[in-house]
């Protein structure tokens, strides 16, 4: 076990021969004898930095997979369609949904869906104020989506983005709603949950088939129990968790910003459509499908019906979003993103005036990268697989809370009294290490420059903390052996 093996035992059976400057052969089971400790070490180490910061990402993880069942249940009116008859024109609906505010941009419009038994739509017009200024979340502020029944264009309710429980709940599970400033911690979390894993899945790995069975028989309480709660618990969901936390790191700030470089370096961006046309269009149009709150000039909505029929018709179905130009002789965009399995993202620039699909971006255009990021982010987001998802990553944010718990406890009545219990330090260690395991974490500092800084400053206080105490000052481990 590690605790029965000191830091400077192993490295006098795998040292230097002072006679010969030559490097001693290690006997059998020396080198696994020097590293448990080490990676007890890190393993601790992980689990002091990380492991309150995981309890909150598993919690708030999992009312965020929820999100669309808690936002049916607090806007369910809204949301809910309840006229009947046939859906009136898409411009009607609009013209509903911008007369509550006159003076907002429309910047983005969701068709109901084709109705289904119980299962009802409205129509959401999303609008921006004039002038608006973002939010310390980089949002801008006062976004409004108002929501209209398509039978009656009647307005049937409206959400202030920044308030929807999909974004409320993003920015509580990344940053505890405290801004930017406050994501690096969540990035330094999951960069030790990464490293928590690997060591504790090589300290807890058996070595023969009588040990594999061992690990999942059922204990009695006490500190054995919770051990091996812990252990088996992080091997059996320790694949889970790893994809978990690399598809969240994808879109951090620090480590994120490899995938981004990556992308930008071999051009795999996700890619869009041209919306520039080859003439500007004919002002005026359909008058039947102006919507704006001024006649007489250029309406950037003109075409609207047109352009959903043209989106219908080119085979987008589902929920459609529709995004009027920003500036004269531009085209439309309409776009369904359909991220359950199979995938289907599909990108149309349509010209309003003629109802002509311009240019047109499908899901097999988008590069190996790309679809790998986008995939990697609504596995994340609970999205993908659509219930399942939710489900199981539901289950694997409970196994994370059940292992956080069982490590304490574990630790809690593993510790000598009067002690914490620290594993050995890891500055004799460091030189038994084999060659393997530094590159890797080398490699693993490199890509996660959180992880990198954060062992850092913790190897100068450790240093600065020896030296404060001297050099002859032993101190007591977990096991109760000094080093």
């Amino acid at each position: 076990m590690a605790g029965e093996h000191g830091g400077g035992v192993a490295a006098e059976e795998a040292g230097t021969d002072p006679a010969s400057g030559l490097r001693r052969g290690r006997p059998r089971g020396a080198g696994r004898a020097a590293l448990r400790p080490l990676l007890w070490r890190l393993h601790f180490l992980g689990g002091v930095l990380a492991a309150p910061i995981v309890l909150s990402l598993a919690i708030t993880g999992i009312l965020f997979a929820w999100n669309p069942q808690i936002e049916q249940a607090l806007h369910g009116k809204a949301l809910t369609a309840v006229a009947d008859g046939p859906a009136r024109p898409l411009s009607q609906q609009v013209a509903a949904a911008t007369a509550t505010h006159p003076d907002w941009t429309v910047s983005t419009v969701t068709p109901a869906a084709p109705r289904a038994p119980g299962g009802e739509q409205t129509t959401g017009v999303t609008l921006t104020p004039p002038e608006t200024e973002p939010d310390r979340f980089d949002q801008p502020r006062g976004v409004t989506t108002v929501y209209v029944d398509p039978a009656s264009a009647r307005v049937t309710g409206s959400i202030v983005e920044a308030n929807r429980p999909d974004e409320w709940l993003r920015n509580l599970h990344s940053s505890w709603r405290l801004g930017t400033v406050a994501t690096p911690l969540t990035e330094l979390a999951a960069s030790w949950v990464l490293v928590s894993l690997l060591t504790g899945l090589y300290l807890w790995w058996p070595r023969s088939r009588r040990a594999l069975r061992r690990a999942f028989r059922f204990r009695r309480p006490g500190r054995t129990r919770w051990r091996s709660l812990h252990g088996t618990l992080g091997a059996v969901a320790s694949a889970g968790l790893a994809l978990l936390v690399v598809t969240g790191l994808t879109w951090t700030e620090y480590a994120g910003s490899w995938v981004d470089l990556a992308k930008s370096r071999f051009r795999s961006d996700a890619p869009a459509v041209s919306t520039q046309l080859a003439a500007t269009p004919a002002a005026g149009g359909d008058p039947a499908e102006r919507t704006g709150p001024h006649p007489g000039t250029p309406d950037p909505l003109t075409g609207i019906d047109r352009v959903a029929t043209t989106a219908e018709e080119a085979g987008l179905h589902g929920v459609i979003e529709l995004e009027p130009p920003k500036q004269p002789g531009r085209a439309w965009t309409a776009g369904v993103d359909d991220n359950r399995w199979p995938v289907t993202a599909t990108s149309l620039a349509v010209d309003p005036g003629s109802g002509e699909v311009t240019d047109r971006v499908d899901w097999d255009d988008y590069p190996l990268p790309a679809k790998a990021t986008t995939l990697g982010i609504d596995f994340h987001q609970a999205q993908l697989f659509g219930a399942v998802n939710r489900i199981g990553l539901t289950v694997l944010a409970a196994a994370l809370i059940v292992l956080v718990l069982a490590g304490y406890r574990t630790w809690w009545l593993r510790r000598p009294s009067g002690g914490l219990g620290v594993p050995p330090r890891m500055g004799p260690l460091l030189r038994t290490a084999p060659l393997p395991l530094l590159l890797g974490f080398g490699v693993l500092v490199m890509a996660l420059p959180v992880l990198g800084a954060s062992f850092l400053i913790h190897l100068m206080l450790e240093r600065l903390v020896r030296t404060l105490r001297g050099p002859n000052r032993r101190t007591r481990t977990a096991t109760g052996t000094g080093e």
